[in-house]
């Protein structure tokens, strides 16, 4: 029962701070109870140290990566933002090679109180998010290279019956670089490749969250091979 109990205390005091954070975010109350904020940060990269290592059981490409490296800091950028609250109301950890500016696709968890005006839910995610021109252009050529073998990947029931797509913005026109007659051309007219599925709050206090995100993660992983497949090959010839 350790093992369980554990992780069951562990979330609900992330997420009860987090609940705190939504209502006073601002530095007075951040540095008032900054015992709190360290406690819940503990034990999130704690939950996220055991989720990598049960990620790497299946997916060893993702490497030595600990929490450390793959845990968004909780200070907002707001040099360029209307928005000048201090701290994000959430907190997220992107599990790949290279941790959290990897370019590689990859899993991502993320916790947030519903409405805090981010992403507005709890959520796992995965796949290629907002990659620069020479990685979209690499994903999109083996998506046109290997369409089947694609198709195979995002019609599978197991990945339609779990995920959805993010927006990706897809551009109107067929992507520079590809013939005008490709039959499949929706598929690679996305600007990014990122799908996720929403965690019920419920789950978040619950003995099963570590075994619901290894059975979900478990699920991205054809599509991450697909994808890093490209990424890495376009590596090899950039370097």
């Amino acid at each position: 029962m350790f093992f369980l109990e554990i992780h069951i205390f562990m979330l609900q005091h992330t997420f009860s701070f987090l609940r705190e954070l939504v209502a006073n975010n601002h530095k007075e109350w951040f540095d008032a109870h900054r015992d709190q904020y360290l406690k819940a940060k503990q034990e999130y990269f704690h939950f996220i140290d055991l989720l990598i290592d049960e990620i790497r059981n299946f997916d060893p490409s993702i490497g030595s990566v600990t929490a450390s490296d793959c845990v968004f800091r909780i200070y907002r950028d707001v040099r360029f933002s209307a928005d000048k609250t201090p701290y994000k109301n959430h907190f997220g950890a992107y599990i790949a090679q290279g941790g959290r500016k990897s370019i590689l696709s990859g899993y991502y968890f993320h916790i947030e109180p519903a409405g805090s005006g981010y992403l507005n839910h709890s959520l796992w995610a995965g796949g290629v998010y907002n990659p620069d021109a020479h990685v979209l252009k690499a994903v999109r050529t083996d998506i046109y290279e290997n369409t089947d073998e694609y198709k195979d990947i995002i019609y599978h029931k197991a990945f339609t019956g779990c995920f959805k797509w993010f927006d990706g913005s897809p551009v109107k026109t067929v992507p520079k670089g590809f013939p005008n007659n490709f039959v499949d051309v929706a598929l690679i007219k996305p600007r990014d490749f990122s799908f996720y599925r929403n965690i019920d709050e419920a789950l978040l206090k619950s003995d099963q969250l570590m075994e619901k995100s290894i059975e979900v993660f478990k699920k991205m992983l054809p599509f991450n091979r697909f994808m890093n497949r490209a990424i890495r090959y376009h590596q090899e010839l950039e370097s």
